[in-house]
């Protein structure tokens, strides 16, 4: 290879640098736009995790907690929870399944009974069985329930297969607003060591109350028109992340056999036209039929994420690893430069190789959860 470079004059050998550059920052904008996009995302679902347990913040694109009305004559409730296994968790399905301990106490009236009215926003309630209910003569009141409920969870699929989620309950008294009826958020709440997701690390868990606003007076004759109900809501947030990089490769295997099998084709002479492009185009076929099979295990939506972007620069690669074989092939053939020939396939295999699997390394580290 080195006799053949020196082989070519200063010409040739300026054409194949400009050539290699050229390959090289094409490939340098995809991978930095992809890489700093799921950068961006992870931050951002990382300030939106932080937002949604803090009492007074608001996620992005959400209308921030009102203030709950001002007034003594409402009962304070203190609420809890222990997760105590979730069935489970379908990000295609856009939902998440679990059996859940939550306990109400307070002070006063025994027949204020939070367990028979609270409802969980964004959720159904399959079972809701009551444990244990007491009241002393002090006036303290006890409620233990056991719920298996399903939970609707829209997940952000930007990072998948190597993102981050939280998982939470939303839990408010259906019955009684803010001016009746204000949670307190339990310490005691917890979560199951026997907890496990499947792919998953569960990483933390905790709790919050914040207001809930509906922009609706539910008709109700008592209240003037225009106005608007302000619940206390209870959130209890469970973080999770992806285990490691298993599921990320177990989905990509087949691309990135593609990929080494179109790379091979650069060492094909350019006259054996056969063989030259037969490797690229079929796996082209084999790249596109991965990319099927990645985005079954996501929901249907318009988002562009992670595993668009590599399905995308595997198919740009192949593209790319066909159009330069093509110019091997008008070098060697018709311009009888076979010389400058082999030596662009062989820095073509280089400069592709070696941008292509530096992508496949920096994007994911980037979106790593």
């Amino acid at each position: 290879m080195i006799l053949i470079w020196n082989n070519l004059n200063s010409e040739k050998k300026k054409f194949i640098i400009i050539f290699s550059l050229m390959i090289l920052i094409i490939y340098s904008l995809v991978t930095y736009y992809s890489a700093s996009t799921m950068y961006n995302n992870k931050i951002q679902a990382g300030a939106n995790h932080t937002a949604r347990m803090n009492p007074t913040a608001a996620e992005p694109g959400r209308t921030p907690p009102d203030p709950l009305p001002e007034g003594s004559g409402y009962t304070t409730v203190k609420i809890g929870t222990y997760l105590d296994d979730i069935d489970s968790l379908s990000i295609k399905d856009s939902f998440w399944t679990a059996n859940f301990y939550v306990w109400f106490s307070w002070n006063g009236d025994k027949n204020l009974d939070p367990g028979s009215k609270f409802v969980l926003v964004d959720g159904i309630i399959n079972k809701k069985e009551l444990l244990e209910s007491y009241s002393d003569n002090n006036g303290v009141n006890y409620q233990r329930y056991k719920v298996s409920a399903k939970m609707i969870k829209f997940f952000d699929t930007t990072r998948v297969p190597i993102e981050n989620q939280m998982l939470n309950i939303y839990m408010e008294d259906g019955a009684r607003d803010g001016t009746k009826l204000r949670y307190e958020a339990d310490s005691a709440s917890n979560i199951s060591s026997r907890v496990k997701i499947p792919g998953y690390n569960i990483i933390e868990s905790s709790n919050v109350i914040k207001t809930h606003t509906y922009k609706s007076s539910y008709g109700d004759p008592r209240i003037a028109p225009g106005t608007q109900k302000v619940f206390s809501q209870y959130i209890y947030g469970i973080e999770i992340n992806r285990i490691d990089y298993g599921l990320y490769v177990k989905l990509f295997l087949s691309l990135f056999a593609a990929l080494l099998l179109t790379l091979s084709s650069f060492f094909i002479k350019p006259s054996d036209i056969g063989p030259r492009f037969s490797l690229p185009t079929g796996a082209y076929f084999g790249a596109v039929a991965n990319s099927y099979v990645v985005n079954s295990i996501l929901p249907s939506s318009g988002s562009f994420g992670l595993v668009d972007h590599i399905a995308g620069i595997g198919l740009f690669t192949i593209f790319l690893s066909i159009a330069l074989s093509l110019v091997s092939h008008f070098l060697f053939v018709r311009k009888d430069e076979k010389d400058l020939s082999t030596v662009l396939d062989r820095a073509m295999f280089c400069v592709v190789g070696i941008s292509c699997l530096i992508a496949n390394i920096v994007i994911p580290l980037c979106a790593r959860g």
